[in-house]
């Protein structure tokens, strides 16, 4: 009998939202049979069948028919266990589910549970909610040494790669338009201003940068009131969020993260996989992708200095070109194929916990 799961999740939260959902649980339904408890389905995904819960428009409600609906799929249907993305509140969602209809649950981190719950006043109660999950994904080494820290035993945590699309995301011969790229959300994690900073440290040093910067969010009109105040409305573009950026990446030469905090970015993975060298802070697991000075530069300042530093020193075509030549091998790692490998583990794991 082919072997089933429940997932908890929501692809309504935008954009961004939706390609992470569907990246992650795209492969599960590639292994097993998924049904995906959400209150917008992405249609777009393969593999993979959803329950919608009723909308009421008022979000706590709306959660709550999400739970609801949840907990009577897991007791009415025959299912293997239950899995989620985000401790908060798919998560806790998925651990009380699976305890009351008798399932492993499995969590999928993300940056905030680690970097932000793990590590506030509550971590404690955090810590204990990551040890009652019979499996837990995360998407790189850093976080999966945090979480053996905070007691979570090492045989339950699978690290689970973001897939990347080879034949999508590859080198190209398109004529560079934009020296640097930026791509995220406008939040305070991601510090749009930052990239915006380091631009016009650039000029400052008598550069003529090219940048094109792909998304939105609360800061916004931040980020344009710093463009007009730092007088670079001719050298940074915005485009507004665009769905898929790989015409973006084909006309770009540099990827430039500034996250104050993350996991690992699928854009960074993206950025490589097409040739693009890239500039990052050293966050999350960005060290399991860039190898400092062999694929990419890591910096261990988060400034516009430094920044601007080493993008110039990436002037030198020899430097680039070599750096360039080895981030598309990325892809060997962190590709669909490999999520799928990745979620097959996890689901040893939950049969391991079910005793099966």
């Amino acid at each position: 009998m082919a072997a089933s799961y429940l997932a908890i999740s929501d692809f309504s939260g935008g954009v961004s939202e939706t390609g992470r959902m569907t990246e992650h649980l795209g492969p599960l339904g590639e292994r097993a049979e998924t049904t995906v408890v959400c209150l917008v389905p992405d249609e777009s995904a393969e593999h993979l069948t959803y329950r919608r819960a009723p909308m009421t428009g008022i979000r706590a409600l709306d959660l709550f028919s999400l739970f609801v609906v949840a907990l009577l799929e897991g007791a009415c249907n025959d299912y293997d266990g239950v899995v989620s993305i985000s401790l908060v509140p798919y998560g806790c969602f998925a651990l009380a589910v699976g305890r009351l209809c008798g399932l492993p649950a499995h969590l999928a981190i993300i940056g905030a549970d680690l970097d932000v719950h793990a590590r506030a006043r509550y971590g404690a109660l955090t810590a204990a909610l990551f040890r009652r999950f019979d499996a837990i994904t995360v998407p790189g080494t850093a976080h999966r040494d945090q979480l053996e820290r905070l007691g979570v035993p090492g045989e339950r945590i699978e690290i689970l790669a973001n897939g990347v699309d080879p034949e999508t995301y590859s080198p190209s011969e398109t004529p560079i338009e934009y020296d640097y790229i930026w791509v995220g959300r406008f939040s305070g994690e991601k510090d749009p201003l930052l990239f915006v900073r380091t631009m016009a440290e650039l000029v400052a040093r008598g550069e003529t940068p090219r940048a094109v910067m792909l998304g939105s969010g609360p800061l916004d009109r931040e980020v344009r009131t710093a463009i007009d105040e730092l007088d670079l409305d001719g050298r940074i573009e915005l485009p507004g969020w665009v769905d898929d950026p790989v015409d973006y990446y084909h006309r770009a030469r540099t990827f430039v993260l500034t996250s104050e905090r993350d996991a690992l970015p699928l854009t960074l993975l993206e950025a490589m996989a097409c040739g693009l060298v890239p500039v990052v802070p050293d966050v999350g697991n960005v060290r399991d992708a860039v190898i400092d000075g062999e694929s990419g530069v890591v910096l261990d300042e988060r400034d516009p200095e430094a920044f601007a530093s080493v993008l110039q020193r990436l002037t030198d075509d020899e430097l680039y070109d070599r750096l360039s030549a080895a981030a598309p091998m990325v892809a060997t790692r962190f590709s669909t194929e490999r999520a799928a490998e990745d979620w097959a583990a996890v689901l040893r794991t939950l049969r391991a916990a079910r005793g099966v």
